[in-house]
């Protein structure tokens, strides 16, 4: 049974602490709103199993003009391709 996590807070909430200590084999997370700013920590990310996978919501990124600043671990997805890991995972946390 996997998960997706979307997280929707900037690092400085530090839910990412939390959330990778739930992550299972096969579960996703995808960075949200102020959540994108993950992109930018290489150390947190690095703490991510590397089982899981890491996705940033492109609009989202754009929007607070890190399109280019993104840690190569994170794949850059559309709002498409959002609803697709939704539907791939069998349940979602929302972390807020």
């Amino acid at each position: 049974m996997s998960t997706l996590h979307t997280l929707n807070k900037a690092p400085s909430a530090q839910l990412l602490a939390s959330c990778i200590k739930t992550l299972q084999k096969g579960d996703a997370i995808i960075f949200i709103e102020d959540g994108v700013y993950h992109v930018l920590e290489a150390a947190l990310l690095e703490s991510i199993p590397p089982k899981v996978g890491v996705y940033g919501l492109r609009e989202d990124i754009s929007a607070r003009g890190l399109a280019d600043k993104c840690e190569e671990s994170i794949e850059v997805v559309g709002y498409r391709s959002f609803v697709e890991l939704c539907v791939e995972h069998d349940k979602i946390v929302s972390w807020f």
